[in-house]
């Protein structure tokens, strides 16, 4: 008899322990949904709103009633910058933008799109134009002179857990090289990307940085092996890159080293060590802080400074 209670026990024991694993797994899994709620302008829709010389005379369809549609479209494509398609995508509440940002969670493998979880809110802050650089010239025989025009977007982003407290947040600046002129004694040359492509670039950007900061905050990127100069990662492709620059938080003392991403495979990446630093107080369980490449941190010093006898 006392056999038989037992038996029960165990499989009252087990059955228990099956539904506290079920749970704890459906609570993980729902902590791990995330829900792109609000995205919003800072300003209206139409302050973006910007043509190159004076506003256009025609539209699209009246230039094509009179000069053909190819024209037409040569005439509207000349004229519209890339900040026009902001203005579309913000007239229609950010639609592409949105399907960029959740498309981008989903390719972290590590979150799910949807209800139940976490809220991301998004707000368009700032959107310009950068006067064109110019580099210093190269004189001589060969002397040439480049400059270039930058797209700029400024996006502020708040998580917010199931409860409405904000859990993490910050900016997100990308900035989009859109056009370049290389001047000589003996001609010009200029390129430039269509509005749309700089658009459509600069949400991609965007929304891969955000995902990023979102992916890094609900599960942090840290190393998992460390071997001589060289770390594996937890995170891989999308979210990390090759060429990536990620700083490494040391075990003993101050600061962070420098690494730069060598390969990356869909659930981890290796790194080396960028500059010769001692990585002696490197070690898995470390935190890794991933480097925008257009951020000021991506140019910021990678030795570590010694004092000459």
């Amino acid at each position: 008899m006392k056999a038989f209670l037992a038996r029960i026990a165990f499989a009252l024991g087990l059955l228990g322990g099956l539904f506290a694993l079920t749970t704890t797994s459906a609570s993980a899994q729902d902590e791990a949904r995330v829900r792109v709620g609000t995205i919003t302008a800072g300003q209206t829709c139409t302050t973006w709103r910007n043509y190159e010389g004076s506003r256009l005379t025609y539209s699209e369809a009246e230039y094509a009633r009179y000069w053909g549609a190819a024209a037409a479209r040569r005439y509207y494509l000349s004229h519209t910058t890339w900040r026009s398609w902001v203005v579309k995508d913000c007239q229609d509440n950010f639609a592409s933008l949105r399907s960029t940002v959740e498309a981008s969670l989903a390719s972290t493998g590590r979150l799910t799109v949807g209800r139940g979880g976490y809220t991301l809110d998004i707000r368009i802050s700032n959107i310009s134009s950068t006067p064109p650089a110019t580099s210093q010239p190269v004189r001589g025989d060969a002397s040439y002179r480049t400059s270039w025009g930058t797209a700029l977007v400024t996006a502020d982003y708040i998580l917010r857990d199931r409860n409405g407290d904000s859990v993490d947040g910050g900016a997100i600046t990308k900035r989009i090289e859109m056009s370049r002129t290389l001047d000589t004694n003996r001609m010009s040359v200029s390129v430039s990307e269509p509005g749309a492509a700089v658009y459509n670039l600069m949400q991609n950007e965007v929304a891969l940085a955000i995902a990023r900061e979102v992916t890094f905050a609900i599960e942090p990127a840290r190393v998992i092996a460390a071997e001589g100069d060289w770390i594996e990662i937890n995170y891989g492709r999308p979210l990390v890159e090759l060429g990536d620059r990620l700083d490494v938080k040391k075990t003993r003392g101050i600061g962070s080293i420098r690494y730069r991403v060598v390969s990356a495979s869909d659930n981890d990446a290796v790194a080396e060590v960028d500059g010769d630093n001692d990585t002696s107080d490197i070690e898995p369980g470390n935190l890794v802080t991933f480097i925008e490449k257009d951020s000021d941190a991506a140019n910021s010093r990678r030795f570590q400074r010694r004092r000459l006898p």
